[in-house]
């Protein structure tokens, strides 16, 4: 068993063989910045100062060639072959996290299936024992074959062991298969909780922004704002097709009578004018943020959904004003090829 020690913080952890060190560090309670967990976002990228390592798991357009040369890792999908040292924060301005739970398996029974579109499915699950996490984050269920899946709990932390997903059908996608042969009582194995995205306590105005499944992280962060009697200003921009895409209107209409100042703005791609709801807009989340949003710097943003999207808009707050350690994107990379989502 090989052993971490993290510079400058001086933190040590072992790391088993065949294990991760991104996840042998969230085991042993070290929180890091990370994303995806499956080396596309670059979120966990650290420098290796010494040992030995076996990344060939990484994508080569990971990491650019210059930056691999001179030590970049992803800690997702780098194994240790030798005790290392590991430098963190390299070049500043990385957010300290608080503390959080880290993850440990749980066994869940299927509760309830519904569509909530074509493209949507809805699973609730009762687990064996409550879990501790924090709104956005997710769960990674395991499939047979030791496969797994990562899909972010809708559910505030309050709503105990009953779990709540907001799950995008793929097509040929392995979970999607997998969906289709649920029924009540059917058994799924996860781990949890995973990821940074949580709804930061910095008293600033909030921007929300969030397409297809991305509405799970960000509704189970505006339900736990509501619980805590939360106060800032919050902006939810989503973004879909039509109305017939739009999911959770009740439930975020119910919330808006419980949060001091929250606007929902649906944004539809494919919607006109005369079919618009409450508050709706046409056109994608970009084009009301850019009309909407004159100065961002005064603004925390929380951006989920498909990566194009996320860079789209961050790009777009970014150039208003918005500084880039304040916007917290949780990217969600499919598993299988698919077209891309425009913003």
């Amino acid at each position: 068993m090989a052993r971490v020690t993290l510079v400058p913080t001086g933190e040590e952890f072992p790391v088993g063989e065949g294990e991760d060190i991104l996840t042998a560090a969230l085991h042993h309670g070290v929180n890091l910045q990370y994303g995806c967990r499956h080396g596309n976002c670059s979120s966990c990228k650290h420098w290796l100062l010494e040992g030995d390592v076996d990344d060939s798991a990484a994508s080569v357009y990971a990491i650019p060639r210059d930056e691999r040369e001179d030590g970049a890792i992803l800690l997702c999908c780098t194994f240790a072959k030798s005790d290392l040292v590991i430098e963190i924060d390299q070049h500043g301005g990385v957010e300290t996290l608080p503390p959080m739970t880290p993850p440990s398996p749980r066994r869940a029974t299927v509760l309830g299936l519904r569509s909530l579109t074509p493209g949507l499915v809805e699973l609730r699950v009762a687990l064996d024992e409550p879990l501790s996490f924090r709104a956005g984050q997710y769960a990674e269920f395991t499939l047979d074959g030791g496969e797994r899946r990562s899909y972010s709990l809708l559910s505030p932390p309050s709503s105990g062991s009953e779990l709540t997903f907001c799950v995008k059908r793929v097509p040929n996608g392995v979970f999607s298969a997998v969906l289709d042969g649920l029924e009540l009582g059917s058994e799924l194995h996860l781990e949890a909780p995973f990821g940074t995205m949580f709804l930061r306590e910095s008293g600033r105005p909030v921007i929300a922004v969030g397409i297809g499944s991305g509405i799970a992280p960000l509704l189970s962060m505006l339900s736990d704002a509501a619980d805590q009697n939360c106060e800032v200003p919050i902006r939810f921009y989503y973004g879909a097709r039509s109305s017939g895409d739009l999911v959770y209107v009740e439930e975020l209409a119910e919330l808006a009578t419980r949060l001091k100042d929250f606007q929902f703005i649906p944004c539809l791609s494919q919607g006109t004018a005369e079919a618009l709801p409450p508050n709706g807009r046409t056109g994608r989340v970009t084009r009301a943020i850019a009309e909407d949003i004159r100065d961002a710097s005064l603004y925390d943003a929380y951006l989920c959904g498909a990566p194009e999207m996320c860079d789209a808009v961050g790009r777009l707050l970014e150039a208003k004003g918005l500084p880039g350690a304040r916007i917290h994107a949780d990217k969600f990379y499919p598993a299988v090829e698919s077209a891309p989502v425009s913003a």
